[in-house]
């Protein structure tokens, strides 16, 4: 299939500066994705889709032009050529662009991000792996009044990139996703939980683990209570983690945010923004992650980009457009949903070092604080101001967990988050964002009622 694409995407490159193009950029992909959703043993729903297309940027002067297809038939890509050869002459020029990627410096070969095993998968296998999910839940829930829901999807898919400057790229990628949400009743109250993995290989999901955790966590949330405010330590579990820095943070080191004045950390590059014990890396090159690629969303190679080392802001993230409006390295950070938009930035697999301890070490520890096993809040990003919703967690006191919260707030500035990382630990998970261990801050607002 890439070879296909690849072809494709040169003969479309050729055509368009045939057409008056002075730059050209293609990007094709074509896939498959489906899901299969269940309630207990009954399943709810099924849904396959496939999609190919194709997305041209045309460059004229400094002027830019993109349309795109949901085909790759010849007669609609050159059609899609003179859209795009139209809205760049209609275009008013933009002073800060400068050119598309070359491909510069080596590529590293992305490895095992196309498992076969997924791609081949087969609804009744599908269907399978769903229904030992929902038995290893109804296992550990005997006794309560409960119900189910999970689900599981699959994609596979192959993509293309070429431009008129030397980039040629394509390669083939696969994920799998399975998850379990029991809810809970126990008189007037009500509780309910998650678990899920996900990955590029099938290898990697265990629906036993993932229902049993799933039943384990809601049953532990059974009964919450508010607690007295005030200041104290909290601990976020790897969910949490990855929520406040996923979406926290990894949006701040966002060039094109920084640029625009949207970031709160505009003006801290190469300054000390946080714990010395806080290590955080961009890394798309780490066999069989999910961020893991060859090259990002403009074909320029992958590569691994330190953004916080003892403490320090080392690196933003870059796509083409905004490394040269900054003249600075592009870190291959270029992504986009699909043909049908235009390059933004992302990050490929953000991680955070991991350091020593578990959740349970730091629970251990603990005087008197409380966990975050999650949270769906983001902050300010402008003034990193934080008021986040503790969607699941617990109150500790004397090194145990005494009951789970409600109603309960997190308050912190993100700069006074980061700087107060105490502890990181070595439980490192991989979620849709990051890959990220437990970690302790000092001290946040909690208000509880």
């Amino acid at each position: 299939m890439t070879e296909a694409l690849l072809n494709i995407g040169e003969k479309t490159v050729k055509l368009a500066e045939k057409m008056g193009a002075e730059q050209v950029e293609v990007y094709l992909a074509k896939s498959i994705e489906y899901e299969i959703e269940a309630e207990n043993n009954s399943i709810k729903g099924a849904s396959e889709q496939r999609d190919s297309g194709i997305g041209i940027r045309t460059v004229i002067g400094k002027k830019i032009g993109f349309a795109y297809v949901t085909t790759l038939k010849q007669a609609d890509i050159k059609e899609t050529i003179s859209n795009s050869l139209s809205l760049a002459k209609a275009s008013l020029d933009d002073p800060d662009f400068v050119s598309l990627p070359t491909s510069e410096g080596p590529y590293i070969k992305a490895t095992k991000i196309f498992n076969r095993k997924v791609d081949q998968l087969s609804s009744e296998d599908a269907a399978g792996l769903l229904i030992r999910t929902i038995d290893a839940t109804k296992e550990h829930l005997e006794g309560t009044d409960y119900a189910i829901e999970a689900a599981i999807s699959s994609s596979s898919g192959s993509n293309a990139i070429v431009n008129s400057l030397g980039i040629a790229m394509a390669e083939s990628r696969t994920s799998i996703s399975l998850y379990s949400y029991p809810v809970i009743k126990d008189g007037e109250d009500q509780t309910a939980s998650y678990e899920y993995q996900i990955s590029r290989a099938l290898k990697d999901i265990d629906p036993e683990y993932i229902g049993q955790r799933a039943a384990q966590l809601a049953l532990g949330f059974l009964r919450p209570k508010t607690i007295e405010g005030g200041e104290m330590p909290v601990v976020f579990a790897p969910l949490g983690a990855s929520a406040i820095l996923g979406r926290g943070f990894a949006g701040a080191i966002n060039a094109e945010e920084v640029q625009m004045g949207r970031s709160y950390i505009a003006d801290a590059f190469g300054e000390n923004i946080a714990s010395e014990v806080l290590e955080i890396i961009d890394d798309g090159t780490i066999p069989g992650e999910l961020g893991t690629r060859t090259f990002d969303a403009e074909g320029y190679r992958s590569q691994r980009t330190p953004i916080i080392e003892s403490g320090v802001l080392k690196n933003l993230l870059h796509n083409s457009y905004t490394a040269n409006k900054d003249s600075v390295h592009n870190t291959g950070n270029a992504a986009r949903p699909s043909y049908s938009g235009l390059p933004r930035i992302s990050t490929s697999n953000l991680i955070v070092t991991p350091g020593k301890g578990t959740l349970d070490d730091f629970i251990s520890e603990m005087d008197k604080g409380i966990v975050c096993r999650n949270t769906g809040d983001r902050p300010n990003m402008t003034t990193g101001d934080l008021s986040a919703m503790v969607m699941e967690g617990y109150y500790v006191e004397k090194g145990e967990i005494q009951f789970p919260l409600k109603n309960t707030l997190i308050g912190i500035n993100m700069t006074d988050l980061l700087m107060g990382v105490t502890r990181v630990g070595s439980d490192s998970r991989r979620t849709f964002s990051m890959i990220t261990p437990s970690f302790v801050i000092e001290r946040a607002n909690i208000t509880s009622g």
